[in-house]
């Protein structure tokens, strides 16, 4: 049986939904993606000089990846688009960003903030920073998913 066609303005309202939380999604991943960038340059930099960069510089990429992956599933569930494997994928991603912001955060910032030295307290005050900085950044997109799935309720989609 036929289903009957949509109402074009509750398409078109749908549409608007879309886009606007799209350019939220841009907008809070282009900022969530500069401390990570710093801490991926910050890794390799002492990964390179023998240090123990190596978790410091991949968790950084990784963290994007998760990002931009929940954030790709809030833009797609705004548009109206089913539920794919994938968006599974990315909300169980969603812990990469959480475990590695707070290992920035709390081990290296925090711990070598109270045992080091002069330099300890600059880099601990940095990592703390950027940590902090990374956390604050996934909450921004996890309150993005939240406002997708608000605005888009009841509005028609692709799906």
């Amino acid at each position: 049986m036929p289903t009957p066609p949509s109402d074009p303005l509750s398409t078109e309202a749908a549409q608007s939904v879309g886009r606007a939380v799209q350019k939220l999604a841009a907008a809070r991943l282009g900022r969530a993606f500069m401390p990570l960038a710093l801490l991926f340059l910050v890794g390799v930099g002492t990964a390179l000089r023998g240090g123990e960069g190596v978790v410091l510089g991949a968790g950084a990429p990784l963290s994007a990846g998760a990002m931009l992956g929940y954030g790709l599933r809030a833009v797609q569930r705004s548009f109206g688009r089913p539920v794919r494997p994938w968006m599974k994928l990315a909300v169980a991603g969603g812990v990469i960003p959480i475990a590695y912001g707070l290992w920035v955060f709390g081990w290296l910032g925090l711990r070598t903030l109270a045992t080091g030295g002069l330099i300890g307290t600059v880099s601990g005050l940095v990592h703390a920073g950027l940590g902090f900085w990374t956390l604050r950044a996934w909450l921004k997109i996890v309150e993005l998913d939240r406002l997708a799935q608000a605005m888009s309720l009841g509005l028609p989609g692709d799906g």
